[in-house]
């Protein structure tokens, strides 16, 4: 019975530490999603069509090397120029991904201070302004955020780990 709480234990400690993680990169993540949306445009590619030059590009010697290059396909993007692109890609929706559920979490928070601090929290403001903003002490602040820690770790991480096992 007690390897059984401490696993369980375990479980909602790591679910916080992910709760406070996602929360304190947020707002870097928020930026990243925003630069990448905003360089894509300097880009002409699809994201098709740097998946065909990743695959051509693997395709080095042979008839297949000349015959599966699509005509019309600009070749001044690289191999590894297209790899990037993808990687950035795969992380942008990553981000944008987390971001929407901890936004749709944050917004099911039903106490409004709780609601205030994590959205402090998110947007990269410090302890100490969030403090001025709702006229309160640093520490009240802070047992507010672990209270929106708890709250948000068993909306977006714990249901999850306990039914994954």
């Amino acid at each position: 019975m007690e390897i059984v709480a401490d696993k369980q234990m375990d479980r909602i400690m790591e679910a916080m530490q992910r709760v406070e993680q996602d929360l304190r990169d947020c707002h870097w993540m928020a930026e990243e999603v925003a630069n990448f949306h905003k360089n894509r445009e300097k880009f002409s590619y699809t994201r098709e069509e740097l998946e065909e030059i990743v695959k051509i590009s693997t395709v080095k010697f042979g008839p297949e090397a000349v015959a599966s290059r699509p005509v019309g396909l600009n070749s001044d993007i690289t191999f590894w120029e297209a790899k990037k692109l993808l990687r950035q890609w795969e992380r942008v929706i990553r981000y944008e991904h987390k971001l929407k559920r901890l936004e749709e979490a944050v917004a099911k928070l039903e106490d409004e201070r709780e609601r205030v601090v994590a959205e402090g929290l998110m947007d990269g403001v410090k302890i100490n302004e969030i403090a001025q903003q709702l006229d309160v002490s640093r520490r009240v602040v802070y047992d507010i955020k672990q209270s929106v820690i708890r709250k948000l770790a068993v909306e977006l991480y714990l249901n999850d780990m306990i039914a994954a096992g």
